[in-house]
Parts: structure tokens; sequence; C-alpha cells
């Protein structure tokens, strides 16, 4: 065996653990399809999100306005309404004094003097009585028969 007298040194590098190389796969046909799919329904529930989100907003600031203006219509009504019952109060007020004026005692006895009529006096009054009372009699009605009397026995108890 011959002996080498070098200055060669060990390479350890060859030693270490290597990394494995990365290597650029083709892509599945499932796992692409699932993706698009995916991505495809992720963009449809964004969309759909996205429109019910604008149309309950639009909703709500419809039936506010909507508020708003049956509001404002019901307070034009009232004081429509308001004005109109001052009307009629006054026109109460009015036609009540003209009642009263119409119906005074003076203008009723006025009345009654001009059209020929007197007060009644005294030897004019004439009182008549009643006697036995404040009552009403019925004939009576022809017998109905046993049995009608005895239903309206139980009739009359309940």
């Amino acid at each position: 065996m011959a002996q080498s007298t070098g200055s060669a040194a060990y390479d350890l590098s060859l030693f270490e653990p290597k990394k494995a190389p990365v290597v650029a796969l083709k892509p599945n046909k499932k796992v692409k399809r699932q993706e698009k799919r995916r991505t495809r329904l992720q963009a449809f529930l964004s969309a759909l999100t996205v429109v019910i989100t604008i149309a309950v907003v639009l909703g709500v600031i419809s039936m506010m306005i909507i508020s708003r203006v049956r509001l404002t219509e019901m307070n034009e009504a009232l004081s429509e309404m308001e004005e109109e019952l001052g009307v009629l109060q006054s026109e109460n007020i009015r036609l009540s004094t003209e009642l009263c004026g119409i119906a005074s005692a003076e203008k009723v006895e006025a009345y009654a003097e001009a059209h020929g009529l007197q007060k009644t006096e005294f030897h004019q009054i004439e009182y008549f009585t009643v006697e036995g009372g404040d009552r009403i009699e019925t004939p009576q009605t022809a017998s109905d028969g046993f049995f009608a009397s005895v239903w309206n026995a139980v009739v009359s108890v309940f």
C-alpha cells in the first residue's frame, strides 16, 4: 500500500444531508375544478350579499320616506280639522245665543199674546183622580192545554 503524503483535506460537504430539489408539479384537474367552483360560489355569495344589503337599505330608506309623507299628510289633516272645529264651535256659540234670544220668556209671552193666547187662570184648572192607581189589565187568553202550561211553568222557573 502506498501511502500518499499529500495535503489533501477531507471534503465534509459530501456527508451533509442534501435538500430535496423543488419540482413544480402539474396541477390536478379535480383540484382545479374544485377551486374554480369554490371561487365562483364565493363570488356568487358575495354578490348576493351585496344585493340583499342594498335591498334592505333601500327598503328602510323608502319606509322612512313613506312614513314621513304620511306623517305630513296626517298633520295637514289634523290642522284642517282643528280649523273646522274652531269654526263649528263659534257657529255653535252663535246658534246657542240666537236660540236663547228666540226662546226667552219675554219672546214666548209676546208671541202667545200676539196669537190670542192667555195665561191659565186658577178656575180653568181641573184635577181628576184615577181609582186603583196605575194598573193595566189584559184579558186572559184561552188556555193552551196541560202540556203548554207545564212547559210555561218550567220556562218561567229558568
